[in-house]
Order: structure tokens, then C-alpha cells, then sequence
């Protein structure tokens, strides 16, 4: 075999036939080699053969790899069922010995891929005449600009905004609508084929594991059970390995989604302006106002020898507390320290009466929640609150957090429940959705399907957090080495510049919104203020009753104690 590039002075590489893992490994190099490579076949029949089975066991197709041959007719028959799509394969086929036919591979519209006559070599001497009929070396781009209305395997799941599956009365599932829906479509229209939809057994999007074996939508496109998949599907690395992916058509985040959340207790309302910190020193600064303006007001009388213009420290206290809840003050002040300490403790009042009075109407009026879950640091509290995280498994959002080395990702993935995995692992967003409205769960899943899916079950019944994280691309996964990928690449990369990917995103998101129940949620309207509000303002109320009977008995008993003491001593 020999190994080379485009052009007369593109080195060559011999290799033996017991060289095919030098050649898997050369080929496994290809963005370090040129552009168009070519092997020349100089085996008998049997080596012929063997090539190509490790060509096809170990997915080395590449629409940019040229095989050369010579070969009899017969084997050339005997070598079509070994050749699959992405092998582009030209031999020369000896008629008489000045003479051979050049016969190419080429994918019928039954799928099936076949030598079919290109043309006659005609070695005469020194001369070399050649005729085509069609080119040796295909153009791809333009040998599928028309599959000639070949039906591809498309698989999907149904997967609604991206991809709606109906199924038909005689049985037969079809694509009914969504983004990815109407991408094939065009892509169906423009270069002239048809599809058939097949859904893996599993209904899943598929992983690679590490025994080997591939599942899902991958798997069906990597088994060559079907030519591409598109739904929704994001580009990894570790799916790169198997299959071929176009280049991105639509990008997007992944969030978290859980309930909404629930309406906080509203017993206490009147005290949440403040916090139990400002309480505190409010209260301890009132309790001290009253015994240092008392001891001033004494210090100042008793410069005048005047004992008797002196209130009571209790008096001073209880003046202290309702200039604080903004009434009058029953002392009067004469003397300029107090004055001055008044003056002060007056501003100080009238600053706390305001910043109090103004955040009680709007704690009152405007529902007040509890803390939502809005980010991947918030999960370990949530997770310690009864909450589940989940994700759907064998997909991208899995290995996210599956494969991290370190950081948060790793964290969050030891929060997923690992012991009973049918908590944390659903099949599909609806049942996420479901098990977040039933129980305390925080499903991972992408932002557009997520804010559809919301709206579409009632928006005011979920959180979407407001930090998004982990961008990813969404492509069309194709089988490896497959012929078509820049054709694709091309109608993609127009329907990207043109909007149209936008465009159909935003008819879904309006077809969404129309269907979708009322969203409108009266209980986060600021509303008028009710007992409920004033529960703790009745309470206050009540205590005040409550510790007023026992002051009330103290002060009779008291009295009659005095009482009995005077009369004692006036005996």
C-alpha cells in the first residue's frame, strides 16, 4: 500500500499489508496531513478485502481519503458488500491488456453502495488515453447537492420544541414539527431526499461508555442504524469519537429549574424591616436614652439647688419610648443639655419612624418569598433542605457533571443520588417537570426547553434560576466519515446567516405562549393590607394585655401592703 498527498511533489509512504496499524495510526493524523489524501491498493483479492474490513471496524471513512486499485471484475463484485458509505474507492478493471475499466463506489437510491462504471483507461505505449464519464475523484460538495431522492434513517426522539414525532394510523411515525423539524425539512427540500424517523429502544440521547458500548440516538447513528440524528443533540468530545457532527446551528445554556418559591410566613411581617441586629440596638438605645437624659436633667437642677423640677427617671423612660413611636413629648425640657439631647434624639426617631414606615407598607403590600435556588452554589443548601437534584441520564447534561475532574461541577455530581438513582435520573424533561411540581426536586436541563415547558404547564409554578451556566452547541450528528457533512455544512451555515434558526425558534416560543394557561398570578401583585399582614401588630397588642393583668395585681397587692403598713404605724 502506499500513502500520499495532493500533487506530484506530495511525499508517499510505503506500508506493508501487515503495516495497517501504521495506517490507522497516519490516518488518525489527518488535520496534520494535506488536505486530499490517496491510498494505492497493490494486494491480492483476499488483502484487498481485509483492508477494507479494518477500514470499516475501526470507522477510518473519510470523504477526503481517495482508494486506488486494481482488481478483476469478479472481485470487484465480491468487494461491494465490504464498502460503505464515506469510502470513496476507485479501481481499474483490465478488460484486455491495453485496456481497463475505472469503476467507482456510489450510493444508490436504495442505499446500497456499488462500483459503477467512471470510464476506460487505454494504455498504448507510451500513451494514455483516457475517457470519463463521470468524475474518478467525486466533488462531494456536488455529488450531494441531489441525493436523488434517497430516504435517509433520521433518528430522533420526540422531543418537543426541537423535534415533535406524530404517528400515523397505518403505524408510521413521522416528523410533525419543531426547530430541528423544519432544519430537515430544508435540508430534505434543498438537496432532494426523503427521511424515515426510527427512535432508539432506550429513548435516550445516548452516551459513549467506557465498556465500550454506545446508546441512544449516537449509538443508532455510530451502528449505522441511521444516517444522522437530529434533535436537540450537543456536540462532546467523547460523541466526536464515533460519529461525525456538522457544524453548530443553535446555542444555548443550561439552567436549573424548581418550583416556584413558596410565600414566607407573614405572622411577624411588621418586625422584617429591620433586622434582629437593628432591633436590638434600637431597643437597648431607647432603654439607656431614658436614665442618661433623667441623670442630665438632675445634674443640671441640682446646679440651682432645685430638686423639684425634676422629673422622674421613669418619666424620662417613658417619654424616651414615645417620641420614638412619634408622639408628644409629655416633659417639659427647659435646660439647653437636655435641649440639645432631644434635639438629637428627635432626629434619631424621626430617622428610624421613616426608613421603618416606608419599608413596612412595601414588605406588606409587595408578597415577600422564600429564597429561590438560582445557581449551582445554591444546590448544596437546597440538597439540605429535602430537595433531589436530577438531570436526564445518558445525555450531555450528565457528563457535564459525570466527567468533571474538580470544581463545582464535580460537587454538584455528588449530590445527584446515587444510592436510588431512579430520584435523580428521568427519562425525559416532562417527567423532570412532573416530579418538580410534586415533590422538592431541582431539575438541570436546557434554558429554551425550560422556559417553554414552563410556560406551556404555568409559568407562575416554576423558578428558572438566573444564573445559567455550561454553553453548549447543538449539531447534526452524521455517520463517520460521512460524504455529505459539508453539504450540510453548507445549507446549515446559510440558514445561520439568514435568521431562519431564529426564526423558527421564535415561532415555537409564540406558538408556546399562545397555548400556553393563564400565567398571570394575582399573589405576586402588591395587594391591600390584611389581618393576615397585622397578625403580629395583634399580638403585640395581646402581650401588652397579657403582662398588664399581672402589673395590675402586683401594684393592688403592693397598695394593700402599704396600706396595712400605714395603718400599722399609725396604731
Amino acid at each position: 500500500m502506499g500513502l500520499g498527498g495532493e500533487g506530484a511533489s506530495a511525499p508517499w509512504t510505503l506500508l506493508s499489508f501487515k503495516g495497517l496499524r501504521h495506517l490507522h495510526q497516519a490516518l488518525a493524523t489527518a488535520p496534520s496531513l494535506p488536505a486530499t489524501q490517496a491510498v494505492v491498493l497493490l494486494c491480492s483479492e483476499q488483502h484487498t478485502r481485509q483492508v477494507f474490513s479494518f477500514v470499516s471496524r475501526h470507522k477510518l471513512e473519510r470523504a477526503d481519503l481517495w482508494w486506488l486499485g486494481v482488481s478483476e471484475l469478479d472481485a470487484a463484485r465480491r468487494l461491494q458488500p465490504l464498502l460503505r458509505e464515506g469510502t470513496q474507492v476507485t479501481l481499474a478493471v483490465p478488460e484486455t491488456d491495453s485496456a481497463h475499466w475505472l469503476l467507482v463506489a456510489r450510493v444508490g437510491a436504495d442505499d446500497v453502495v456499488r462500483l459503477v462504471p467512471a470510464g476506460r483507461l487505454h494504455l498504448s505505449g507510451n500513451v494514455t488515453r483516457v475517457r470519463l464519464t463521470t468524475l474518478v475523484v467525486p466533488d462531494v460538495l456536488q455529488q450531494y447537492s441531489d441525493f436523488g431522492g434517497r430516504e435517509l434513517v433520521v433518528a430522533a426522539l420526540n422531543n418537543w420544541p426541537y423535534f415533535v414525532i406524530k404517528t400515523l394510523q397505518d403505524g408510521r411515525r413521522v416528523a410533525d414539527s419543531g426547530i430541528d423539524v423544519q432544519i430537515l425539512t430544508t435540508l430534505a427540500n434543498y438537496l432532494n431526499f426523503t427521511h424515515r424517523v426510527l427512535s432508539p429502544s432506550d429513548d435516550q440521547w445516548g452516551a459513549v461508555h467506557r465498556n465500550g458500548t454506545v446508546t441512544g440516538l449516537v449509538g443508532l447513528v455510530a451502528r449505522r442504524e441511521a444516517h444522522i440524528a437530529i434533535c436537540e443533540i450537543t456536540i462532546t468530545r467523547s460523541r466526536e469519537t464515533v460519529l461525525d457532527f456538522t457544524n453548530p446551528y443553535f446555542l444555548e445554556y443550561v439552567t436549573l429549574v424548581s418550583r416556584a418559591p413558596a410565600l414566607k410566613n407573614r405572622t411577624f411581617a411588621v418586625f422584617s424591616p429591620f433586622s434582629l441586629q437593628v432591633w436590638l440596638c434600637v431597643a437597648l438605645i431607647t432603654v439607656l436614652m431614658g436614665p442618661v437624659a433623667s441623670v442630665v436633667a438632675r445634674v443640671r437642677v441640682s446646679c440651682e439647688r432645685d430638686a423639684q423640677q425634676c422629673s422622674s427617671t421613669l418619666d424620662y423612660s417613658f417619654s424616651v419610648f414615645r417620641n420614638l413611636v412619634v408622639q408628644g413629648n409629655l416633659i417639659p425640657v427647659i435646660h439647653l443639655p437636655s435641649r440639645c439631647i432631644f434635639i438629637f434624639w428627635y432626629l434619631f426617631c424621626f430617622y428610624v419612624y421613616a426608613l421603618y414606615s416606608g419599608t413596612l407598607t412595601a414588605v406588606l403590600a409587595v408578597p415577600a418569598y422564600e429564597k429561590p435556588i438560582d445557581g449551582l452554589t445554591d444546590i448544596p443548601e437546597a440538597i439540605s433542605q429535602g430537595f433531589t437534584l436530577g438531570v436526564m441520564p445518558d445525555s450531555s447534561l450528565q457528563y457535564i457533571f459525570k466527567e468533571a475532574e474538580g470544581g463545582i461541577y464535580k460537587k454538584v455530581w455528588n449530590l445527584f443520588d446515587h444510592g436510588d438513582p431512579s430520584r435523580s435520573f428521568v427519562k425525559h424533561p416532562d417527567l423532570g417537570f412532573r416530579k418538580v411540581t410534586q415533590e422538592k426536586f431541582v431539575f438541570v436541563n436546557p434554558q429554551l426547553n425550560s422556559e417553554l415547558r414552563a410556560s406551556q404547564r404555568g409559568r407562575q409554578n416554576f423558578h428558572i434560576a438566573r444564573q445559567a451556566f455550561f454553553p453548549q452547541a447543538y449539531g447534526i450528528a452524521c455517520i463517520s466519515g460521512a460524504p455529505f457533512l459539508a453539504k450540510f455544512n453548507q445549507i446549515l451555515g446559510r440558514l445561520v446567516e439568514s435568521g431562519m434558526v431564529q426564526h423558527w425558534k421564535q415561532q415555537e416560543v409564540v406558538l408556546a405562549a399562545a397555548a400556553a394557561p393563564n400565567n398571570f398570578d394575582a399573589k405576586k401583585r402588591a395587594s391591600a393590607i390584611s389581618l393576615k399582614h397585622l397578625q403580629a401588630a395583634f399580638l403585640v397588642l395581646l402581650l401588652g394585655a397579657v403582662l398588664g393583668g399581672p402589673v395590675l395585681t402586683g401594684e393592688f397587692l403592693a397598695a394593700r401592703c402599704f396600706s396595712r403598713a400605714a395603718s400599722g404605724g399609725n396604731n
